[in-house]
C-alpha cells in the first residue's frame, strides 16, 4: 500500500462514523417528537444502496473513458540539442534558441 492509503482510508472511516452518528441523532430526534419516518426503512436503505453503487458505477465508467481517450504514451520523450549531427538512433529535436 502506499502513503496515501491508510489516510483515505481514514477520511473514509471518518465519514462512516460521522453518518453513522448524523442517522443515529435523526433517529432520536425522529423518536422524541413521535415523527414517523417519511419513507419505510427499508425502501429508504434501497435507495441509499441504489444512489452509493449509481456514484461508484458512473466514477468507473468516467476514469475507463478517460483513460481511452488519452491515447499510448510515448516510451520517450524527444529532448533538445544544439548539436547538429548526433549520435543514431536519437529522436533530439533542434533547439529554438538561436546561438
Amino acid at each position: 500500500m502506499s502513503g496515501a492509503a491508510p489516510a483515505r482510508v481514514a477520511a473514509s472511516g471518518k465519514r462512516v462514523l460521522i453518518s453513522f452518528g448524523a442517522g443515529l441523532a435523526m433517529g432520536a430526534l425522529y423518536w422524541t417528537w413521535d415523527l414517523r419516518a417519511p419513507a419505510p426503512a427499508l425502501l429508504g436503505l434501497t435507495g441509499l444502496l441504489g444512489i452509493g453503487l449509481g456514484e461508484r458505477a458512473a466514477t468507473a465508467l468516467g476514469a475507463r473513458i478517460a483513460s481511452r481517450g488519452a491515447g499510448p504514451r510515448p516510451s520517450r520523450a524527444p529532448h533538445t540539442t544544439d548539436a547538429p549531427g548526433t549520435a543514431s538512433g536519437c529522436n533530439c529535436l533542434p533547439s529554438s534558441s538561436p546561438r
